[in-house]
């Protein structure tokens, strides 16, 4: 996993190099304008829900949120993301043969990031901050802190793609208390791309390499949200997680599947 983590790193690195020169050329001149931001700004977002309940044999519930908020101005991008998954299941007690309330599942997490713009809306200089708290997960919490350079390669109305780039610092806490920080290498290319009118595809890969042989991190969130009525979707998601260096025998990789309703505003 480690030659996969320097492969990321290197490809985007390369990308980045090449970004002036190719900017040009990635415009293809039928391209429609974007439309013009006025003195507030714009603020596009969403709220994600996702539930499930059962009974019977097996008695439990699961209940999913997300959230987006985007506010762009003429100089700056600001970006806030929120997460969260509570999941309980009643277990049989073989003594009584009652049952009682488990928690199996419980996180929650959020993103800020702001993007100061430097050419024509595309290239940028960020700062971003993170933090996620996993009760049941290889590391009960993890932040970071990452300043870098960016760059939107490509935008035509609501599809994008952005790379992403920069030094940071982490910290993380191990499910047995144990705590670390470190330097960090941050590296992110998020792509939102509409397939057609009422369905669109959304890709986020995040890589957050420790510089000081500690855990290492990939994100990756992949969705595709299909138009149900005016500001009503549906959502399909997989996120896969890989923490390079968890405790113990707790396995390095985590894969989530989920579908849940949308509201877009």
């Amino acid at each position: 996993m480690q030659r996969f983590l320097t492969a990321i790193s290197l490809t985007l690195l390369l990308l980045l190099s090449e970004v002036y020169a190719a900017e040009t050329d990635m415009l293809a001149s039928s391209e429609e304008p974007l439309q013009p931001i006025g003195f507030f700004g714009t603020v596009t977002g969403d709220v994600e829900l996702g539930f499930l309940s059962s009974s019977g044999n097996t008695d439990s519930f699961a209940i999913r949120a997300n959230s987006e908020l985007v506010h762009d101005l003429e100089y700056f991008r600001n970006r806030y993301q929120f997460q969260s998954l509570l999941q309980k299941n009643n277990v049989v007690n073989s003594d009584s043969s009652g049952k009682h309330q488990v928690t199996t599942a419980s996180r929650y997490g959020f993103t800020s990031q702001s993007n100061y713009k430097l050419v024509k809306g595309r290239e940028s200089i960020f700062g971003r901050a993170a933090y996620a708290h996993d009760k049941f997960g290889s590391f009960r919490q993890q932040a970071s802190l990452t300043v870098g350079y960016g760059n939107r390669l490509y935008e035509k109305l609501s599809s994008y793609l952005d790379l992403e780039t920069g030094p940071g610092f982490s910290y993380q806490q191990t499910a047995a208390g144990v705590s670390h920080g470190g330097l960090i290498w941050f590296l992110a290319a998020n792509l939102d791309y509409a397939l057609f009118d009422t369905t669109s595809f959304r890709q986020s890969l995040e890589s957050a390499m420790s510089l000081d042989g500690e855990n290492s991190t990939v994100l990756s969130r992949s969705s595709i949200t299909a138009k149900m009525a005016d500001k009503l979707s549906m959502r399909f998601n997989f996120v896969v997680k890989y923490n390079s260096q968890p405790e113990g025998n707790l396995r390095t990789t985590d894969t989530e599947t989920s579908a849940s309703l949308v509201y877009t505003f």
